[in-house]
């Protein structure tokens, strides 16, 4: 899903202007990457945990080239999946599964 369809999936869902929906979501984006910035957490009840994650340097070799050379440590955002959120895609797996599977005996 691009971000276009987000937006125009939730205005429909909402009932808000498409308008409305983009300046939210532009807003709650720019309100985690500032706090991610600040290094810190970022936690959305029922839904999950944004944070910046530590990358060790590591050497790596350009196959073109053949020159060598080393990435220094950084951190970059990462993200991690409340229970709560696991649990929902679980059950929409499932539910679709079944789904199938009855579509399956029936044909």
């Amino acid at each position: 899903m691009t971000r276009s369809q987000m937006i125009e999936t939730v205005a429909r869902k909402t009932g808000f202007p498409e308008s409305q929906v983009e300046m939210t979501m532009d807003a709650m984006f720019d309100q985690i990457a500032e706090c991610l910035r600040a290094d810190e957490k970022v936690t959305i009840a029922g839904f999950g945990r944004f944070e910046m994650r530590p990358r060790k340097p590591k050497a790596y070799t350009n196959p073109k080239t053949k020159v060598s050379s080393r990435l220094e440590s950084t951190s970059i955002p990462g993200f991690k999946a409340s229970g709560r959120f696991k649990q929902k895609l679980e059950a929409a797996r499932a539910a679709a599964a079944a789904e199938n599977k009855a579509l399956e005996e029936t044909a």
